[in-house]
């Protein structure tokens, strides 16, 4: 019976291991992820900081890749988040959490998702940080379509002056 029971488990365990997808994190790995995602949100979350205002001669800060976890929740308005002062960043957001993901080494992620409007933050010191607003005051708002990718750009500059 031992025997049995541990012949079971073994290949319990194996196939589990076998199927488990594993995480990449070069941006040719992200970019074939990417592509086969049909539905659903795919973006690049960058970081500016410093001082960003064009100087005679100077060439333009790049803004650099920024490792994190983006956090997707349903249709956000500026009453259900907790803001820290004026800033663009948020102690808490009360909407249901739709989908939580990391991005990877070069700030790549994506998001199988159903059709829909959804608020999309990113972890920036322990807050969530998100600059985007409607004309309603609604945060990060991104829409889904059916069938369609939708290409997010996200810009993470609390840390920067302009």
């Amino acid at each position: 019976m031992k025997r049995v029971l541990f012949y079971v488990f073994t290949l319990i365990f194996w196939g589990i291991a076998c199927k488990t997808p594993k995480a990449s994190s070069t941006p040719e790995a992200a970019a074939t992820q990417a592509t086969t995602i049909t539905q659903g949100i795919v973006g690049e979350v960058t970081e500016i900081t410093g001082n960003q205002m064009p100087m005679v001669g100077a060439p333009m800060p790049t803004p650099k890749a920024f490792k994190t976890t983006v956090y997707i929740y349903d249709s956000t308005h500026i009453s259900k988040v907790k803001q820290m002062g004026t800033s663009p960043l948020f102690s808490m957001v009360n909407t249901r959490l739709v989908q939580k993901l990391d991005t990877n080494e070069a700030g790549q992620f994506s998001a199988a998702l159903p059709a829909g409007t959804y608020s999309v933050f990113v972890l920036k010191g322990g807050a969530f940080f998100a600059n985007q607003f409607d004309e309603k005051n609604n945060i990060g708002l991104c829409r889904v379509e059916v069938g369609k990718q939708t290409r997010l750009q996200i810009s993470v500059n609390v840390d920067a002056s302009y």
